[in-house]
């Protein structure tokens, strides 16, 4: 056991000292285990190895490195050759910020991006685009058209009685009502049919009258005097127009003269037939001269009353056709003309009445019934088809519109904005009153691209301030100059944004492309609205602007 283990003890000590050569270590720490001791040496021998294999890597990627410069300094003498050539530069999200240098955006801190070539050029106002460019926004045109228009307007209303049919049944004479032979609303009454019964002194004393007027003719008769016959005779017409005019029916009066004795009650009879809408009075009252008793109604035609909005009163005419639905007859449709329009407007509903006339022979249409319409109404201007386009073409900023029109120039298409007057909306397309001729191409999907587009290049866009009235008269892009403002020393807000050739001579001002403060003094030469560095405006910088178009310096 012991030679084994003096035999194992001097191997161990020859590995030591083997390792204390190879690792330059001269001798083991005090303090330290031989196993801690072995594994720092291999933990050292391994950071070797990691410093020896980047130190390879270096030199491998510096020789690659060496073989592409050349084609790398060529591509960078590329950009800096189309950077030179570019002569203005812009931001992408704010198009207003241009300068004639690269830079950032001073609002968003973006790096301006030169302008890209692609304007028309010339006199032109408008944007080409390659055939790439427009597959990528999916530019669609169509022509500017004549065509007939027909708008749609919705009505509403109800059914109501035919005002004509209304009878109002009244009392001829004043008296009691005895008795009353129709009681309910509702009830339909026949024409001659016995209504009520009335009691009346003035007609009881106009009955009298007659019987005793009967009995003087007679009796002048018998004298065989011509002269009192004639006298009686006209007593007896004037007691019987009397009676007439009291209300009784030439039978009635015929019985009087027949039985020669007045009647205490008198009958009162339907005039016309119809329904009774109104019972005004009841058995025992009492009701003067002219006194309304029963109020009737005839269903045989009743009105359609149809609500008209004032915005569309001017597609609505007499003598236009009316498709009705009626909802409480399972959407049962109906046609007819509107007969007659309301000249007045509601003035709470805002409203104008149209009226439509249906017959209603089988009493199906009943008065309050809701009913829908439509009228399909012509669009015209002056009495001609309408020039119109499709709604996707037109570019609305709230106080202006415009369309792209696609022009030739030098056989490659151009998109230029075209300001218009709208007309009317009718279903997908609106109404062209200046600004197009028929015949004229315009985009109808993707101007909002072209839009943005011609933007970032600096052209006129929808939200450009300049641009040339669509009636043809001169603005200011055209040479009338902008009015003059004035700026206070101490400091001056434009709301809204002015331009700067606007502002006087040697102000200092926030050039946001428009602007919105200026001072007569530099101060400290920032913004107090934006905090935006201020642009110095010398004396003639609006003739050097004309004539370089300008630029965006912060």
């Amino acid at each position: 056991m012991r030679s084994e283990f003096e035999f194992k003890g001097k191997k161990m000590s020859e590995d030591k000292e083997q390792v204390e050569v190879e690792s330059g270590v001269d001798e083991k720490p005090k303090g330290t285990s031989w196993t801690g001791y072995l594994a720092r040496i291999e933990r050292r021998q391994g950071l070797w190895v990691g410093v020896v294999a980047v130190v390879i890597a270096a030199f491998l990627l510096g020789r690659a490195c060496a073989t592409g410069t050349a084609a790398v300094d060529e591509h960078a003498g590329h950009e800096h050759a189309e950077e030179g050539a570019a002569s203005e530069y812009v931001c992408p999200m704010h198009p207003q910020v241009r300068q004639s240098e690269p830079g950032t955006c001073p609002i968003c801190f973006m790096d301006l991006v030169p302008v890209e070539s692609g304007t028309a050029g010339g006199d032109v106002p408008g944007v080409s685009l390659t055939p790439g460019a427009k597959a990528l926004a999916r530019v669609q045109t169509a022509k500017a058209e004549e065509v007939e228009l027909a708008r749609s307007v919705l009505v509403y209303g109800r059914v109501e009685v035919n005002e004509t049919a209304e009878v109002d049944l009244t009392a001829w004479a004043g008296g009691r009502i005895e008795r009353l032979y129709v009681q309910a609303v509702g009830e339909k009454v026949k024409k001659g049919q016995r209504l009520a019964r009335i009691y009346s002194p003035d007609l009881l004393a106009a009955q009298q009258t007659l019987v005793q007027a009967a009995r003087n003719l007679e009796s002048a008769q018998e004298s065989g005097s011509e002269m009192r016959a004639s006298a009686a005779q006209a007593a007896l017409d004037a007691a019987r127009t009397e009676l007439r005019l009291l209300g009784m029916s030439r039978n009635q009066i015929a019985a009087v003269l027949k039985k020669r004795k007045a009647q205490e009650f008198v009958d009162i009879f339907a005039s016309s037939a119809g329904t009774v809408r109104e019972r005004v009075v009841s058995q025992g009252d009492w009701v003067q001269p002219g006194g309304r008793v029963l109020s009737l109604m005839a269903l045989d035609t009743v009105w359609v009353q149809l609500d008209v909005y004032e915005r569309d009163l001017h597609y609505v005419q007499v003598g236009q056709t009316v498709r009705l639905s009626i909802p409480a007859l399972s959407e049962e449709a109906a046609e007819g003309e509107i007969a007659f329009i309301d000249p007045v407007i509601d003035a709470q509903k805002r409203v104008a009445r149209a009226r439509v006339v249906l017959k209603n022979a089988d009493a199906q249409l009943r008065p309050g019934m809701f009913v829908t319409g439509s009228v399909e109404a012509p669009v015209l201007e002056d009495a001609h088809v309408p020039l119109s386009v499709p709604a996707t073409s037109v570019l609305w900023t709230g106080t202006r519109s415009l369309v792209y029109r696609v022009e030739d120039h030098n056989g490659e298409p151009v998109y230029v904005p075209a300001p218009v007057v709208l007309g009317a909306r009718v279903g997908e397309r609106f109404v062209i009153k200046e600004g197009l001729s028929a015949g004229d191409e315009v985009v109808t999907n993707g101007a909002f691209r072209v839009d943005a587009s011609l933007q970032i290049r600096g052209g006129p866009t929808m939200m450009s301030t300049e641009m040339a009235d669509p009636s043809g008269h001169a603005g200011h892009a055209h040479g009338e100059p902008l009015p003059k403002v004035e700026v206070s020393a101490e400091g001056t807000e434009f709301d809204p944004p002015v331009q700067a050739e606007q502002l006087p001579d040697d102000v200092w001002y926030c050039d946001m492309g428009t602007v919105h403060y200026a001072r007569g003094e530099e101060g400290d030469g920032t913004c107090p609205l934006c905090n935006m560095k201020l642009k110095h405006k010398p004396a003639g910088a609006d003739d050097d602007s004309e004539s370089d178009g300008g630029g965006h310096a912060h």
